[in-house]
């Protein structure tokens, strides 16, 4: 089995002499663990937002009414399925950009969102203190939380130490 050497580099000698020195590869450093966690933790949002999307906008068609009433419904629920299809989108970007070491805001972003989310949703509740246990609320409280942790995890000094080198 051979390994043959990136264009422009010798394999035992690094860079040929006519490579531009700004041409330097990234060091292949391995992906830390919190990086790994970080991703596979929020492929439950992911799939919670497209299920929620999709299932608002049904919700909003089969919704009575006819008329300029009937067509705000439903254009309400398209902008809510879009809103869900944009985090969706970005979440996964975001994956395979963190998954890459390309960047790790691309991933921070929708898991802040979702963690915001979340946090703006249950402060509401307690303020109004209308917060009690109901059997639907288990998905987006363990969604949330996992968009939470998925950002600290990102955060962590490990992840920006390994983000930080891939860049250079």
């Amino acid at each position: 089995m051979s390994f043959a050497a990136p264009a422009g580099e010798s394999p035992n000698l690094g860079p040929s002499p006519g490579t531009p020195p700004g041409d330097a590869r990234p060091t292949r450093g391995r992906r830390p663990v919190v990086v790994t966690l970080a991703a596979l933790l929020m492929v439950p949002s992911i799939v919670v937002w497209l299920i929620a999307g999709v299932a608002f906008f049904l919700a909003m068609l089969r919704a009575e009414g006819d008329g300029l009433g009937r067509f705000l419904v439903v254009g309400i629920g398209a902008g809510i399925l879009a809103i869900a299809l944009l985090v969706v989108l970005l979440a996964s970007m975001g994956i395979v950009l963190a998954w890459r070491g390309d960047n790790a805001a691309g991933l921070a972003v929708p898991a802040g969102f979702t963690f915001g989310l979340f946090v703006v949703v249950i402060v509401t509740l307690l303020a109004q203190g209308k917060l009690s246990y109901h059997p639907t609320m288990v998905t987006p409280l363990v969604v949330g939380g996992l968009a939470g942790v998925s950002l600290t995890l990102l955060k962590s000094p490990p992840a920006r130490a390994w983000f930080a080198g891939r860049s250079r």
